[in-house]
């Protein structure tokens, strides 16, 4: 008896511990994530207005062309002399010419390069920070038509990786939170009633609104 009564004090014990670190790790996440959600979710606030006070300009500039015509060595050695950095997708090319597009949040860059001139031309779109803090949200170097598309820049892997960590975070940041519930829950006498509440809704948006 003295046993289980020692071990549920150290189980509750550090899951308290837990439970706070893993909040206090993901305090900004959280934040950095229902902001941008709310700005998804609420296109006509003023605030989350951010494509009308975009940037867009264009830019010229010459790079020396690589014997290679290999799409992929091609585009890193370009970027590498333009000193670009970013996601690149949308890769088109032809005898004459190569198309990209490098982006990361807040900042994408459409470059088409001529080889026999070695001209490259540059389309810039550039978005103020509610638009940087909009793209990070469903910035992750998946392309919508391609399905088995990956990312190609390390930040984009990293993000992708942090995004990962947030959603276990959250898990067991939730998971804590019931283990601490379940033994106060005599306390509140709505507990339950909310718990069921919350698990009613979530039950019909993922199963029935699915199937409308």
């Amino acid at each position: 008896m003295n046993f289980l009564k020692s071990l549920k004090k150290y189980i509750y014990h550090w899951n308290r511990k837990i439970h706070i670190y893993i909040g206090l790790f993901l305090l900004l996440f959280i934040w950095l994530y229902s902001y941008s959600g709310l700005l998804l979710n609420h296109g006509n606030w003023r605030i989350s207005n951010f494509w009308e006070q975009r940037e867009q300009f264009e830019t010229n500039a010459t790079v020396k062309i690589p014997e290679t015509r290999n799409s992929t060595e091609l585009i890193k050695d370009i970027t590498s002399q333009l000193d670009i950095e970013g996601e690149v997708t949308n890769v088109k090319m032809w005898a004459d010419s190569i198309y990209f597009r490098v982006s990361v949040p807040g900042h994408v860059q459409d470059l088409k390069v001529y080889f026999e001139s070695g001209r490259c031309v540059q389309s810039h779109l550039k978005f103020n920070l509610t638009g940087i803090i909009r793209t990070m949200h469903t910035f992750n170097g998946v392309d919508r038509n391609d399905a088995s598309s990956k990312p190609n820049w390390l930040i984009t892997k990293i993000w992708r990786l942090s995004m990962d960590g947030v959603a276990i975070g959250l898990i067991l940041t939730c998971i804590s939170s019931w283990m601490m519930w379940f033994n106060v829950r005599k306390t509140f006498p709505w507990s339950f009633t909310v718990l069921l509440a919350g698990f009613a809704i979530a039950f019909y948006f993922l199963f029935v609104l699915a199937k409308l």
